[in-house]
């Protein structure tokens, strides 16, 4: 049956946007700062997060978040004044937010079911709504982090980014000018959340980059990795010859001598 309308409903954070479709005129709704609506209860954003945009209770939520209708509304309209104008071409609906679970698919489906109601036929594809959920990044209690990010906890704040700060060793550090990157959502290592990781590390790059100088860059997961706070952050240690700090490291005697 040909379409008139296709709609692909991804996320952006994957990097993996669908592919044009043959011939059809393009629109694109880009929901990642849009209709964002965390619930307050970790315990129900835990839940929201293993569900997705198609289930009922979360749709709800979705096209109940202010502004949602009016996305919807001027998405249909829009659409049909493209159909009017690609004289017979069909029409490609792009719709993406983060993670493609939620946002995307909850409302590329209302969408079409608008379209549907017109008396077009569409075809609707969620590409990235089967990936693995990712634990939310609300603050949690107890975090000495989470507590300088969301309240305001005592801290020498040296440089903030809409997702990260960096801040200085309460114990002083390591080496003179020794700095904590710390991203503003609780992610509890760098192992959970590849494109936070990421981040953090690229505002790390940035700083180190403005300062000058030689650094390391450290970050760990795990008691055994000598992680001592379960929020990510990664040192950013400025280097100078002599400076007395043991990087970077050598392999154990015994591993040495086993190798000869």
């Amino acid at each position: 049956m040909p379409y008139d309308v296709f709609i692909d409903s991804f996320g952006a954070r994957w990097q993996d946007a669908p592919p044009p479709r043959y011939r059809a005129a393009v629109l694109s709704i880009n929901l990642t700062d849009q209709l964002l609506n965390p619930p307050d209860d970790p315990t129900m954003a835990d839940a929201i997060a293993s569900q997705t945009g198609l289930d009922a209770d979360v749709n709800s939520y979705v096209l109940g978040t202010p502004g949602a209708a009016r996305i919807i509304d001027d998405a249909f309209h829009e659409l049909t004044a493209l159909l009017t104008a690609a004289n017979g071409r069909p029409v490609q609906l792009l719709v993406n937010c983060w993670y493609g679970r939620h946002r995307a698919p909850a409302v590329a489906s209302a969408i079409s079911s608008r379209l549907r109601d017109h008396g077009l036929r569409v075809a609707v594809t969620h590409h990235h709504i089967d990936r693995p959920p990712v634990p939310r990044k609300h603050p949690r209690p107890g975090c000495p982090f989470c507590a300088i990010v969301h309240d305001g906890a005592p801290a020498e704040i040296v440089r903030q980014w809409n997702d990260t700060i960096a801040i200085a060793p309460r114990s002083g550090g390591c080496t003179n000018g020794h700095l904590l990157v710390i991203p503003r959502g609780h992610v509890d290592d760098f192992t959970v959340d590849p494109v936070v990781s990421a981040t953090t590390q690229h505002r790390a790059a940035e700083l180190a980059a403005e300062i000058g100088g030689q650094w390391n860059y450290v970050t760990s997961c795990g008691d055994a990795a000598t992680q001592t706070v379960r929020h990510l952050h990664g040192h950013l240690l400025p280097r100078t010859a002599g400076d007395g700090l043991a990087l970077p490291w050598t392999r154990p005697a015994r591993e040495t001598e086993s190798a000869r």
